[in-house]
């Protein structure tokens, strides 16, 4: 547990708490490892829980009507999944979550964390402000998946994530594989391939090893400035 800590305080859920809240909900918490393929939850399972990944990902789906299955969505490092039901009292998964790839998963009582947030209105209203900030980041996501080409949405993601004082020729890490970021920014992955290459012929920069090695920031700049 000790080493995820960081992870942990970060997310927009576990951010509001005060230390000792957050010692407590740690304590009836538990760190849980699942190897790739195996499932967490199934779909009309009971909802005890909800989950905040520590490591590796995690694939959210269901079986439709005519027995196939849809992804929902791949949930990453420092996501939560399930919250909702907690919010809403839910009694049941509405879908299935398997490990895509080994993972570490925090399993969180929903009861307990319910009756911290019922039981103390400042705590309610901290936890209301951080999924207001959370909702205003999903409404920049979607304005920025309608307005920008796929080749601005791009360079607009690493742009973003490029620490303000990195010089040309330094790295800075991506956690996340490009077929996450590719889902993400709503585009097939062999699209995304091709704008990457794109970029590393154009000598802006290369994406290689979880690493984006910077070549020019000043074009980087300029492909996503129209934008600010």
């Amino acid at each position: 547990m000790d080493k995820y800590l960081s992870i942990i305080k970060q997310n927009y859920l576990f951010e509001p708490l005060s230390q000792d809240v957050f010692n407590k909900l740690i304590a009836v918490s538990k760190v849980k490892h699942f190897t790739s393929n195996e499932a967490i939850i199934s779909q009309g399972q009971a909802a005890k829980y909800f989950f905040l990944v520590l490591s590796g990902q995690l694939k959210l789906h269901l079986i439709s009507s005519d027995g196939n299955e849809k992804i929902i969505k791949f949930v990453e490092s420092g996501e939560t999944f399930a919250e909702a039901l907690m919010f809403l009292q839910g009694k049941q998964y509405p879908i299935s979550a398997t490990a895509n790839k080994n993972s570490d998963v925090l399993l969180i009582p929903s009861n307990y964390f319910h009756k911290l947030l019922t039981s103390n209105s400042e705590l309610s209203m901290k936890m209301l402000g951080s999924i207001c900030l959370k909702m205003r980041g999903h409404i920049n996501d979607i304005e920025m998946l309608t307005i920008l080409d796929a080749s601005q949405r791009a360079m607009k993601f690493f742009y973003d994530l490029m620490p303000y004082n990195l010089k040309n020729g330094d790295s800075y890490p991506i956690s996340l594989s490009k077929k996450s970021i590719a889902g993400k920014l709503s585009m097939r992955p062999e699209t995304f391939s091709r704008i990457l290459r794109r970029f590393e012929e154009e000598g802006v920069f290369i994406f290689s090893q979880h690493q984006i090695q910077v070549l020019s920031r000043e074009k980087m700049a300029n492909y996503q400035s129209y934008s600010s």
